[in-house]
């Protein structure tokens, strides 16, 4: 199962983020993962953590963090991310949002479904709040990215099960949202001290669009294959190519 979330805004303003970070998460065993949160939420926290619905990387103290993601070094779990370099956009972009970002999880999840060489529809778990964009214009690009985009004829790539979900329902998105605020820290920050606790588990690395690291499988041995389970609601339905790069 894949799990996505970002880091960072879009925007180009003088208060806007210098780096805007898209991460995923594939997880072989999702309940274990989601127990990263969930055991921090049995311990004894301060009051304030207590009342907000949702534990994220940005209102967590240094100790919540390092701990989710020292339990996510300790599972199954394997990351993926791209990081957007901002100052280095087209101007044309720079007022188009929506197409940048759904570029941006077309590549990831496309780099994914190819390195690990996954067959049968794979699940993408993203937060339904989809960063204020259309949500039928981005599964019909995300479809059209992972299924023909930078695929050989040789390998057969089936639709993936696109599932929106609330992140407050769902503790793998809330996992995911450390590790994208955790790599957005080592860029912004110049910190790496949330990233090393995680760098043994990153498989993929998408640098757009400067760094050694461009496009590269950074730790082949984590691409193991993950075994799907075919998904019937994708069954005769069609798709767009309403966005190109």
């Amino acid at each position: 199962m894949i799990y996505l979330d970002e880091s960072g805004d879009l925007g180009f303003g003088p208060r806007s983020s210098n780096y805007f970070v898209l991460a995923a998460i594939i997880t072989r065993e999702p309940d274990r993962t989601g127990k990263c949160i969930k055991k921090i939420r049995q311990q004894k926290l301060p009051k304030k953590y207590q009342t907000i619905p949702e534990l994220k990387f940005h209102n967590s103290s240094q100790t919540i963090r390092t701990r989710v993601l020292e339990c996510v070094a300790r599972t199954d779990t394997d990351i993926a991310y791209a990081v957007l370099r901002k100052r280095q956009v087209y101007e044309r972009l720079k007022s188009q949002p929506t197409i940048l970002y759904n570029y941006l999880c077309g590549s990831l999840i496309s780099k994914i479904i190819t390195a690990y060489k996954l067959e049968g529809p794979a699940k993408v778990f993203v937060d339904r709040s989809l960063y204020g964009f259309g949500r039928e214009n981005f599964n019909n690009y995300l479809t059209w990215k992972a299924c023909i985009g930078n695929h050989s004829e040789e390998q057969n790539i089936e639709p993936p099960e696109i599932i929106h979900i609330d992140s407050r329902q769902d503790r793998c998105i809330q996992v995911v949202d450390f590790v994208a605020g955790a790599i957005n820290h080592r860029y912004s920050m110049d910190d790496s001290s949330y990233y090393n606790t995680i760098e043994q588990k990153i498989s993929i690395l998408m640098d757009f669009f400067e760094g050694n690291d461009k496009n590269c499988v950074v730790n082949p041995s984590l691409l193991r294959p993950i075994r799907l389970r075919a998904a019937s609601s994708f069954s005769g339905r069609t798709y767009s190519t309403t966005y190109t790069k």
